[in-house]
Parts: structure tokens; sequence; C-alpha cells
């Protein structure tokens, strides 16, 4: 026969003790028995010393031991563990026959008003501190934190939940978050921090906040309050601005030889852009040639380095047959430009190639057409690139085609003054936004290398035309841009001078501390 057996219940649920229960108490008890033994430095005065002032007062002393008071004093932790009472002794000081009138009492071994033993104002506070890292130190112990990448698909909802916060917690969580931050803009791989107290009362930790890094400065942080309300804070980091500056030979191509040298990827090809307008670097870049660049970096308290923020401040190409120096410069206005130390603009109405990093693969002319077999007037330069290079208006202006035509593939053309206009053949796509009648900037990205319509492989087919003639775009002449004057050119002499000596500090390497000689370190001692 099987018997029954009613499952074992336990009203109260069984807790290990944690490494938490003996080291939080014995930090404190450590602490505080430090504290009285600092501040045990006061000795008791000492009993000729009192006798002798009582006489000179006219005063009776009583023996230690009477029962008036107590005969023993506490000074520090470890006096009160150690001492003892003693008996109460019926030793009286005889009373003057002189006075009838009583006189006051001493009591030997006990220090007088005058000299209290009692903890002033430091001493309380240097307590107070102490206990409060103590209790610090003890609820970090008690604090845990989950550092959460976004996956493919996640919610910030799913992250929480499955990351062991309650749903109702999270929502309020989401909510108190929406008043700042959107959190459909978290991408995969986003990193999420959720914070959670573990309560020894209790068996969960608890859900008391997470936060969500923006970027490398700014992060926004969710507080559960004692209410049981989130509350949402806004936090950035302190970034401060630095200078680097760097110079070398070009061997092999400016790209290549700057990347060896430790030149950010992002530095080259805005450099390689600045000195677009009068530079062709397939052609005119030799062995023997060198640069020069400083440019801003912005770096936060803990060393991070903020992306995409900074910009060129000098620059310098020498070439076989030029130099070429170049200063950032903002004017009155708030106008910012580059300029040569004369203080003429290094803008020109057109940039000479609207592409980084791509070889000239056919010039302008006549040429057998690679397509048709038989010899044709090429009315542009083609560069051979990647596909999905990003393609730049050579030029300011406004959008007058956009999107595919004829056997130009996909088309784009500007028209950027009177009379001058620029064309874009074969590309891939157009970039979004850019369509009839928009403006844009020079340097601005208008639609990426591809092979559509007529063509034989990956490139950007470039013209330049005036007034609706193709030219040679590797020799027309552009004016060049404005010239300072006046007070802005003062001004402009001014930050070159400060931007020369703010490169060579930065291009100097930092001198090892020198050390001191025998004859120094004998002349010191003396």
């Amino acid at each position: 026969m099987r018997y029954f057996t009613a499952p074992r219940t336990r009203l109260f649920r069984k807790r290990r003790l944690g490494l938490r229960h003996v080291v939080i108490p014995a930090l404190a008890l450590a602490a505080v028995y430090g504290i009285f033994a600092y501040n045990s430095g006061e000795s008791a005065p000492d009993a000729a010393v009192l006798a002798n002032a009582a006489a000179n007062a006219n005063v009776t002393v009583v023996a230690a031991g009477a029962p008036a008071r107590p005969a023993f004093q506490v000074l520090n932790l470890q006096d009160g563990l150690d001492a003892k009472p003693q008996a109460p002794a019926a030793q009286y000081g005889a009373l003057s026959t002189e006075e009838s009138a009583p006189k006051p009492v001493v009591m030997l071994n006990e220090p007088q008003k005058a000299q209290p033993a009692s903890i002033n104002q430091r001493q309380l506070a240097y307590i107070q501190s102490g206990i409060t890292k103590i209790l610090k130190a003890g609820s970090n112990l008690l604090d845990t934190q989950k550092k959460v990448k976004v996956g493919r698909g996640d919610t910030l909802m799913d992250l929480l939940v499955r990351n062991g916060a309650p749903r109702d917690e999270a929502v309020g969580a989401i909510a108190a978050l929406r008043k700042v931050y959107d959190p459909r803009d978290l991408n995969p791989g986003h990193q999420v921090t959720v914070f959670f107290h573990k309560d020894p009362a209790l068996a969960d930790p608890k859900f008391v906040g997470l936060r969500i890094e923006q970027d490398s400065v700014n992060s926004v942080m969710i507080n559960k309050g004692d209410d049981g309300s989130f509350k949402v804070n806004q936090e950035a980091k302190s970034v401060h601005r630095v200078l680097k500056g760097f110079k070398g030979k070009i061997d092999n191509s400016l790209y290549v030889d700057a990347h060896a040298d430790g030149v950010p990827d992002s530095v080259i090809l805005e450099l390689i852009k600045l000195y677009s307008f009068g530079v062709d670097f397939q052609r005119e870049i030799q062995g023997g040639d060198s640069y020069e660049v400083m440019y801003e970096q912005y770096v936060t308290d803990d060393g991070s380095i903020v992306p995409n923020k900074g910009n060129i401040v000098f620059a310098k190409l020498a070439l076989s047959d030029r130099v070429m120096p170049l200063y950032r410069y903002e004017d009155t206005d708030g106008n910012v430009e580059y300029f040569d130390p004369t203080g003429q603009s290094a803008k020109k109405p057109l940039m000479k190639t609207p592409i980084d990093g791509a070889r000239i693969s056919s010039g302008f002319g006549f040429r057998r057409h690679p397509v048709l077999g038989f010899n044709k007037m090429h009315k542009g330069i083609d560069f051979a690139a990647p596909r999905g290079t990003p393609i730049f208006a050579a030029g300011d202006g406004v959008i007058e085609k956009a999107g595919p035509f004829s056997t130009y593939g996909n088309y784009v053309k500007i028209r950027h003054r009177s009379g001058l206009e620029t064309a874009y053949a074969h590309m891939q796509a157009v970039k979004a936004g850019v369509r009839i009648g928009s403006r844009v900037k020079q340097g601005q990205v208008i639609g990426y290398v591809g092979t559509t319509g007529r063509s034989t492989g990956p490139h950007l087919h470039y013209e330049i035309l005036i007034n609706q003639v193709q030219v040679n775009p590797a020799t027309v002449k552009m004016a060049g841009g404005r010239s300072l004057a006046g007070k802005e050119l003062k001004s402009f002499k001014g930050l070159v001078a400060k931007m020369d000596s703010d490169f060579n500090k930065a291009t100097t390497p930092v001198a090892a501390p020198a050390v001191a000689t025998a004859t120094q370190a004998v002349s010191h001692s003396n």
C-alpha cells in the first residue's frame, strides 16, 4: 500500500550567508575603533598638579575613590574595555577650621571642565565622513549592473524584461525616457546598461534604472526614485580640444604615405578635397614631394576621441614646382574658408577632381570607343573608381537634370553660374534628395560611381560645359576666390603666426626630463 506524504513546506526561506554579511560589519567596527583611537590624544591631568592648584585656590582636595564622583574616565575605546571601577572609599580630606563656609571640591585624576575630553567639531566631521564612506561602500556592494547590446529586431522593452526588469517598471522607465530620447533610435550593437539593487531582505534584486549612451559624449540616465517613479537625466562628458600635427614625405601617393604616418583616413580625405581645387593628384604628385597637416581633435576626460568632430586648421603641400600652405579662417560674418598666407582664398568655382582616390582612365579628345569600336570624340574625363565611391558636386549650383539620361545612364547636371555647367554620368545611383531644382554645395555628395548606360566598367564620366559646349576639364582655367583686405587681413595675419607656432609645437617631440649629473647633485646637497 502506498501512503501519501504531504510535501514539506518552509515557513521561512533559508538564506545563505554571504561575504557582505561579514565584511560590512567588520569594516564598520574597524573604522569606529580607529576613529576613537585617533581622538584619544588628550590625557588626564596629573594628580600633583591638581593638588597644587587646589592648595593655591584654597579648596578641599578629595582623594580618588570618593563616592561623590566616579574614580575613572574612559579616554578611548580600549581604555573603556580594560578599565574597572575602584571600590568606594571613605577617605575624605579634612575641612579647614579657618572658614566655616563650604569649599569647592576637586576630584583627583578627574579632568577639569576647562580641559574637557569631548569631541570637537573637526573630530565630529571626521567621524561622520568615515561612517558615510562605510555606508557608501556597503551600498556599492549591493548594487549591480548589466551591460547588454541591442540585437537585431530587439525593442527596449524586450531588452529590459529579458534582463530581469519587471514589465510594469520597464513601461514606466521607457515612458520617462521618451521625454528626451526616442527608443526607436536604438540600433543593433547599441549598448544599454541596466542597474539593479540587491536588498538582503528580498530574494531578487530590484530594477532601479538604466543608461543609454547616445554617443561618445552624451548619455541618458533613468533613475527610480523613492516614490517608485522614474526620473530622466541627460549627462554629457566634458570635452577639450587638442591639436594634432603630422608631416612626411610622399613616395607613393598622398593617401598611402599619410595613412602609413598615422593620419586618420577622414583627415586624409578632407586634405585631398581641400587641395582638389588646384592640384591634379593623378599627374602633379611626384616622389619626393611632402605634406604637412594640423587638425583639431576633441577628447573626453576618460580619453575617448569624439568621432567626426574637428577640422583641418593648417595644411601644406610642397610639390616639385610650388609650395601651397593653407590656413582655416572664419571672418567676422561667420564665413569659413581656407586662405594662402597672402589672404587669397583657395576656393575656386570648380573642383578639378570631383571624386576621391580615382585614376584617370580616359582623357578628353578623340579615342577609339571601347563599346562602339571606332574613333569618336570623348567630351569629358573618365575617372575609374570602385563601385559605390561617392561623387561630389564640383561647385555650388542648382540641379538641372537628375536621373536616367540617354546612353549616360544615371546622370546629374548642375548649373553653377551664367554659362558654366558640369555633368556626371554612369552613376550607380543618384543620392536621395538630389532632384531637379534643388541647390547643392561644393563638395556635397550627389551620387555614387557605377556602370549604368553605355559603359564597360565602373567609372565616372565628368564634363565641364561653357555656354553649352564641352571643354577639357584638365586645361580649363578658373578664376580664384575672394581676397581678404583691411581689418580682416590684419586679423588673418595674426592667425597665420599663431598657426605656425602651434604646428611647430604639435610636431616637436616632447624632450625627456634632463638627468642631473653627479656634480649637480653635490651642489644641490650643499
